[in-house]
């Protein structure tokens, strides 16, 4: 029993005790049922009788074909979601926390350093104090749907601290786009994130106990 609840909580990822055990309670109703059917059924069709040892392989292989394909469904649903973590943004005097949106197809550089940069929408980059510096200031060439040569104005801000959900990595003197646009037609983040900062190489990792500021 306890091997069966414990291998019912690792193939369906439950952390709840009440659903381990409605789920191993279901799965055991599920085997007597079937193995109920396949007894009577081999017990009554001949032809199953003689091929009955044949029909458990087909079972097993078809069974083990299901689970290999619901995983790998599950591995293209997770690609295809967007990954948003917490960002915490300074400024020379303060900082603020934005949903940011990890966007593999970001490819924007500072043509000067080569550094990668991030993209904020203007009403939360205007909440950071002391960042619109002229010795700061930097010119973004991109591209975008209807504009072949772009300029985006961009600054160096102090710091960002990455949350993940694994842990705090800082990234020092990032630059990021201001984007006089919402970067998120339907709110669900404020600032896209290069993929280059998400990586320890480039950072810093850090225990730091950042309070989460009011948004607004």
């Amino acid at each position: 029993m306890a091997v069966s609840i414990a291998v019912t909580a690792g193939i369906f990822r439950l952390r709840e005790i009440s659903e381990v055990v409605k789920a191993t309670g279901y799965l055991y109703v599920y085997a007597f049922v079937f193995g109920g059917m396949m007894k009577f059924l081999f017990s009554n069709i001949p032809f199953l009788h003689r091929t009955q040892g044949s029909i458990w392989y087909i079972l097993g292989a078809g069974m083990l074909g299901y689970q290999i394909t619901a995983w790998w469904l599950e591995q293209l649903k997770k690609k295809k979601e967007p990954v948003i973590c917490r960002v915490r943004v300074c400024g020379y005097g303060n900082g603020i926390w934005l949903n940011a949106l990890i966007d593999t197809g970001n490819s924007l550089r500072e043509p000067v350093s080569g550094k990668p940069v991030s993209v904020v929408d203007l009403d939360s980059f205007e909440r950071l104090s002391g960042v619109k510096l002229p010795e700061k200031l930097k010119v973004i060439p991109y591209r975008s749907i209807g504009r072949e040569n772009g300029m985006m104005e961009g600054y160096e801000v102090p710091e960002i601290v990455i949350d993940s959900g694994e842990g705090l990595l800082r990234q020092r003197k990032v630059i990021v786009g201001i984007s006089k646009t919402k970067v998120s037609a339907d709110g669900r983040y404020q600032m896209i994130l290069h993929p280059d900062l998400c990586g320890e190489a480039s950072g810093e990792r850090t225990d730091m106990d950042y309070a989460e500021e009011q948004e607004g």
